[in-house]
């Protein structure tokens, strides 16, 4: 089984095990723990925290501006159409009686993209 803390360099299955046993359970926390928090726990010393602590926060950090980056990609492509770079345009495509999809729809190539 697969542990969200394995995901920070530094921390194995044992360590994550005896992280979440100490109550540790997320990124975050670590990330705002001080070393002497975690370094009480079981195969985790002082430097080590220090380390692991720094890794979570460059971990976030990373995550934040992967997150900012698919955003302003997701934004700039929703307003130009990928087949012609046409403008986009919202649409509803009536799928039956009660069914209806929102997309966006290429003013020049009539391209769809569901929303």
């Amino acid at each position: 089984m697969s542990n969200e803390l394995e995901r920070i360099r530094g921390i194995g299955p044992i360590a994550a095990t005896n992280l979440n046993k100490a109550g540790v359970k997320t990124i975050e926390e670590i990330a705002i723990a001080k070393p002497e928090d975690l370094a009480w726990i079981k195969g985790i010393g002082i430097i080590s925290a220090k380390r692991i602590i720094e890794n979570a926060n460059d971990l976030l950090k990373l995550e934040k501006n992967i997150q900012i980056v698919l955003d302003s990609i997701k934004e700039n492509f929703v307003k130009s159409c990928p087949k012609c770079g046409g403008p986009m345009k919202s649409k509803y495509i009536i799928l039956g009686p009660e069914r209806r999809l929102k997309a966006k729809q290429c003013t020049v190539c009539k391209f769809y993209l569901p929303e």
